[in-house]
């Protein structure tokens, strides 16, 4: 038979493996439990692939949970007998031979690497595997769908709702599935939004927990929604005054995503779910330059080191990609910044030093200027990502991942002009340039004009959102924005997104609001004494004007001034 076809309205109920610890000889670890006893009252061990599933009242006591017999058919294309019986139907099993069921479970884990034969099943393999639970999806009274696939986790962030936690009561948000672009005034939410997608993806905080609105009666919540194709899972966290922190409901599965957070403090976050099972790498700017150790371990090297010992590798494929990178993240084509040769700057510093060739010289990189040591450090932090991924997929005998969510807090700080029109479609460049099939999610903040004119032939309605922060009296609201090309800086300085009359200094906008109200007719009280009357306004816009401005002509023809 077909795999069934599962839609987002298939009703489905989870059986959560998560207490396996806790149950060392049953459930999935019958095999260590005690034997059956023959006729002649010899104790026969268990087979390796018995298992007998213990599912929690409160599992049972969904509707949809089976109750008695029912086909069951897999996510691989199985199709067997299953039963659920004992007291209220606590014991969910194969029929006739708990082997069947036992051998769907455990194949599925020894298939992925999690498991060897005679091993015990536990948290930390489940951890590994992806998924702690199966859940079951109703055909019909008698049939049913079951799903306990690792692979599922390639899954991006679809949704985010926070209640009674940032700037406003609630906040409600659906991600579009390649590119997300935050923008608004300071002090409105953006970076804290993207430490509560970090939260949502991972179940971990960069830093200090987001601390909730104290509303008597309210309890404070954040929702995140993360989907695939055709599943969508839901993970919820409550906030407890009496404990001062989050508390987790139902934590998000160990996604197969890279997850990268590029902080506007020159930090970044890396979550990697092959090469570190439990933990995050937070680099401080120090960290990532010189290394990050813990509990005696070398858990990075850092920018210079590793920069030196790929360049002089014999493999030389990963510092080629890595020149590459910082190539494409150049701004300009006739300045491509070409790494150099490394080389020693102090006598009391034993290191080399890697070295870029700009067009006026070589420069060490530890005296580059700040936007240019940002670009380096995001170059590094995507190839070291990426490189130690791939080492440690191949120690774990797993296949690397496809699949990026890249997290970007101001995207052009430190950037020179020129740099905030290149750096958003260099870095989905940069990244696809990883994995040819990589799939990319990127959720950034950004108050640049620049960055956003930049992306318009990028754009993809379909994929891509762009969202504004807004501050309406004592309100904060978040929506999404209508995508609309404005063409340059200007056209977007002056859309709805920035809200700004002029592209100008405040008192040229000042002056030439003015003259646009003289030249209606209209009353000048509103304005300051020294913009009422035709002299003023015209010797204030020959202070805050050039000479060459475009309102010149217009002014003087409507005016008739000399």
């Amino acid at each position: 038979m077909s795999i069934p076809t599962i839609t987002p309205e298939t009703p489905y109920v989870d059986i959560s493996l998560s207490r396996v610890d806790k149950q060392q000889q049953s459930n999935l670890n019958t095999f260590f439990g005690k034997g059956r006893a023959n006729k002649s009252g010899k104790v026969i061990p268990r087979d390796w692939y018995e298992v007998e599933l213990i599912v929690d009242s409160k599992t049972i006591s969904d509707p949809i949970y089976p109750k008695g017999n029912f086909l069951a058919h897999t996510d691989d294309g199985l199709t067997f007998d299953c039963q659920t019986q004992g007291a209220n139907h606590k014991n969910f099993r194969s029929k006739d031979d708990l082997k069947i069921l036992g051998r769907w479970i455990k194949g599925k884990l020894e298939k992925s690497g999690v498991l060897k034969q005679f091993e015990p099943v536990t948290s930390q393999t489940l951890q590994a595997y992806g998924r702690d639970y199966i859940r079951l999806y109703q055909l019909s009274d008698s049939e049913y769908y079951l799903e306990f696939d690792g692979s599922i986790h390639h899954k991006m962030l679809k949704e985010l709702h926070l209640k009674w936690v940032g700037t406003a009561p609630e906040f409600d948000v659906d991600f579009g599935e390649r590119i997300n672009l935050f923008t608004g005034d300071n002090g409105l939410g953006k970076t804290f939004l993207l430490d509560i997608a970090w939260w949502g993806l991972t179940g971990n905080w960069v830093d200090r927990p987001a601390w909730p609105q104290q509303v008597e009666g309210k309890t404070p919540e954040i929702t995140s929604v993360l989907s695939h194709q055709r599943d969508f899972e839901e993970y919820r966290s409550l906030f407890s005054f009496s404990n001062e922190k989050w508390l987790n409901l139902r934590v998000p599965p160990l996604l197969r995503s890279l997850i990268i957070y590029v902080r506007v403090d020159g930090g970044f976050s890396i979550f990697d779910p092959i090469r570190q099972q439990s933990n995050i790498y937070n680099f401080t700017s120090d960290h990532l330059w010189n290394g990050l150790r813990t509990d005696n371990k070398v858990l990075c090297n850092g920018l210079i080191h590793d920069w030196v010992n790929w360049q002089r590798q014999r493999e030389e494929s990963t510092f080629e990609i890595f020149s590459s990178m910082i190539r494409k993240l150049s701004s300009h084509e006739d300045e491509l910044m070409e790494p150099g040769k490394p080389t020693r700057v102090s006598i009391e510093d034993t290191r080399d030093i890697p070295t870029l060739n700009f067009p006026y010289g070589n420069v060490p990189i530890i005296y580059a200027s700040a936007g240019i040591k940002r670009i380096l450090g995001l170059a590094y932090i995507l190839m070291w990502t990426w490189h130690e991924h791939i080492e440690a997929a191949k120690l774990r005998q797993k296949e690397p991942i496809d699949q990026i969510v890249f997290l970007i807090d101001e995207v052009e700080a430190h950037l020179h002009p020129a740099w905030q029109r290149s750096i958003l479609p260099a870095i989905l460049e940069v990244v696809k340039s990883l994995k040819n099939e990589m799939q990319v999610q990127l959720i950034a903040t950004t108050h640049s004009p620049l960055v956003l004119a930049s992306i318009e032939p990028e754009f993809d309605e379909e994929q891509d959102k762009l969202f504004l922060f807004e501050l309406h009296g004592k309100d904060v609201t978040l929506n999404q924005v209508p995508w609309t090309k404005h063409g340059d800086a200007v056209g977007w300085l002056t859309s709805d997104i920035f809200g700004l009359k002029q592209a100008r200094s405040r008192e040229a906008e000042i002056a030439i609001d003015a003259a646009y109200t003289f030249m209606r007719g209209d009353s000048m009280e509103t304005f300051p004494e020294y913009l009422r009357t035709k002299e003023q306004i015209h010797q204030e816009l020959l202070r805050v004007l050039p000479e060459h401005d475009r309102f010149w002509p217009r002014w003087i023809v409507s005016t008739e001034v000399e």
